[in-house]
């Protein structure tokens, strides 16, 4: 019997196409947003989504009310951080902070977790 060798460097990967919002710099010319290749999460980040699951059901008003947006900014700067540009996401070079999401309402965080949450799950029925 042939032993098949298994190389994990060769593992075909699928990214999240990731892209911010739009800004306007003071003169009120648009600036469009940055383009990043989100990575499936590791294992910390993928139970933190779990927890905040639960909370996808609510209102904003009791979103608000429990005060969970600045643990939502965080968690999604967490996701986002885990890019291509960041070799190492525990450090990475160009940081994505809570506080460059702070511009993002609820809804919009509730969006972009449950459109990382379909990637997520599209993968795991992907068949190749």
């Amino acid at each position: 019997m042939a032993v098949i060798a298994f190389n994990c460097n060769k593992i075909k990967h699928t990214y999240w196409p990731f892209t911010f919002k739009d800004q306007e710099d003071e003169e009120g010319n648009k600036i469009p947003g940055k383009k990043i290749m989100v990575r499936m999460p590791s294992k910390g980040t993928f139970e933190r989504i779990q927890d905040f699951q639960d909370i996808t059901d609510m209102e904003e008003s009791e979103i608000q009310a429990a005060g969970v947006i600045d643990s939502l900014h965080a968690l999604i700067a967490e996701i986002l951080n885990n890019n291509l540009e960041n070799p190492n996401p525990k450090k990475p070079k160009k940081p994505i902070r809570a506080e460059d999401l702070e511009n993002y309402d609820i809804e919009e965080c509730m969006a972009i977790l449950n459109a990382y949450t379909d990637f997520m799950d599209e993968l795991k029925t992907d068949p190749n």
